[in-house]
């Protein structure tokens, strides 16, 4: 008899903890906001590359130069861009070779202060390669900074 009282003690308690109401949860998305990031093109020399683009917001648009410098042994186009100042942004880049060789990507990351608020814009080798803009310009919703 001891045997299913422990079992059914034990069925309750489990019960219990799944009807447990779950955590309150905050979004960080920005309602029905998005940027869209115009005209993107990355310039690569030997040591450095230049990023040219827009960060257009539907109610302004701010041009944007930014560059990322080769580092021992990672090339221009593969190296984490240091936070640079683009009008009320600050811009950072990080690459990625996760998928593998001939599968990189870069994602920004645009960074309004003020209104603290972010986009990660990123963009395959491919898209980038060549010095083209790239087409069509791509949209990002925002996110909002704790």
């Amino acid at each position: 008899m001891h045997f299913p009282t422990v079992a059914v003690f034990a069925a309750l308690l489990s019960g219990s903890a799944l009807a447990a109401p779950a955590a309150n949860v905050k979004s960080m998305a920005v309602a029905s906001t998005t940027w869209t990031i115009e005209n993107t093109r990355r310039a690569c020399k030997a040591n450095d590359c230049t990023w040219t683009f827009s960060v257009n917001t539907g109610s302004s648009n701010t041009p944007c130069t930014f560059h990322t410098k080769s580092t021992g042994s990672a090339l221009p186009s593969r190296a984490n861009g240091e936070a640079q100042t683009c009008g009320p942004y600050t811009v950072t880049s990080s690459w990625s070779g996760q998928f593998g060789e001939g599968n990189g990507f870069t994602t920004l990351a645009v960074v309004n202060r003020s209104s603290k608020q972010i986009v990660w814009p990123a963009y395959t080798d491919k898209q980038l390669a060549k010095a083209v803009v790239v087409k069509p310009n791509q949209n990002y919703p925002v996110q909002a900074l704790p």
